[in-house]
């Protein structure tokens, strides 16, 4: 099975994309893996793909509104592909992952309140693809961290970054970061690159405390 060339509008560049397969496939079989923040799939595909390789067996669990904004709608184009806004977007993301990996649960809704969906199981790879703001950011991170495991759980953090971008309201866009500094005993940071995206990824060390 070979997918990795299709051409799915995304967000994220190539190198995160072979990142994220490299993380699929070595998947320690600790866990269940988790994207918030999945628009059409450009950033599930490569680590499914390694999931698949690694033989991951446990559900994939992918939450979004899927109803496509202007801004969406001008980064597709760039792209080569035509969406319109409020287009339901969800078929389009089930038609690039499911042929990569089947046992997809797909979750439609606002975070964090669309999280309690979600079964509650160990997550060994966990992918913030969305929320960068407070309180959205932190309340996902709230109710997903208690079922991290130590030593094992990456989390992405694909808009890290994405502060120093030109524009209003770049301190807002620093919840991930602000985060990460806050509990630097529960993080170490795995990779990133600086000056050519946002992302960075990092690896789950300790429970985060959390301060009343």
């Amino acid at each position: 099975m070979e997918t990795r060339n299709l051409k799915i509008p995304a967000m994220t560049p190539p190198e995160v994309h072979d990142f994220l397969y490299d993380i699929g496939s070595d998947w320690k079989g600790q866990g269940c893996a988790i994207e918030l923040g999945c628009w059409l799939g450009g950033s599930a595909v490569p680590l499914l793909e390694g999931l698949h390789l690694a033989r991951f067996d446990r559900t994939f669990w992918a939450f979004d509104s899927w109803t496509a904004d202007q801004d969406q709608v001008r980064k597709a184009a760039k792209q080569g592909q035509d969406l319109h806004i409020c287009q339901d977007l969800l078929p389009i993301f089930r038609s690039n992952v499911i042929p990569v990996y089947g046992k997809v649960s797909a979750v439609r809704g606002r975070l964090p309140g669309s999280l309690h969906w979600w079964v509650s199981e160990p997550i060994e790879i966990c992918i913030f693809d969305a929320p960068k703001k407070n309180p959205i950011f932190i309340e996902s991170i709230k109710r997903l961290e208690p079922h991290f495991i130590p030593g094992v759980t990456i989390l992405g953090l694909l808009d890290y970054y994405s502060y120093k971008k030109p524009g209003a309201g770049s301190e807002k866009r620093k919840a991930p970061v602000n985060f990460i500094n806050d509990n630097p005993d529960s993080f170490t940071m795995l990779k990133d690159w600086p000056g050519e995206c946002a992302c960075a990824f990092f690896q789950y060390k300790k429970p985060v405390i959390w301060k009343q």
